[in-house]
C-alpha cells in the first residue's frame, strides 16, 4: 500500500508574524466606508409615509402604474433596500 499524503502544517511563528490591519489604507477605506452608509440612511424617508394607505389609490392605466411604480422607487430607494436586507 501506498502511504497517505501529508497534509500541510501552519508555521504558529509564521502566523504571530502578520501584522494586524492597521495601515492607513485600511483606515481610508473603513473611513469612506462609514461615511458612506451613513450618507445612505440619512437619505431614508419615514416608515409612516412609506405605508400611509391614505396616499394610495387605484392607478387610472398601466402607463400611470409604471410612472407611480419608478417615483415610489426612487423615492424609498433606501428604505427597500433596508427591507431587503433583514
Amino acid at each position: 500500500m501506498s502511504t497517505p499524503p501529508l497534509l500541510p502544517v501552519t508555521n504558529q511563528q509564521a502566523v504571530q508574524s502578520q501584522p494586524p490591519i492597521n495601515t492607513p489604507a485600511f483606515h481610508t477605506f473603513f473611513s469612506r466606508l462609514s461615511t458612506s452608509i451613513r450618507d445612505g440612511l440619512s437619505q431614508r424617508r419615514p416608515w409612516a409615509e412609506l405605508v400611509d394607505r391614505s396616499s394610495m389609490a387605484r392607478p387610472e392605466s398601466l402607463t400611470d402604474a409604471l410612472s407611480r411604480i419608478r417615483k415610489n422607487l426612487a423615492y424609498f430607494k433606501v428604505n427597500y433596500v433596508a427591507v431587503i436586507q433583514l
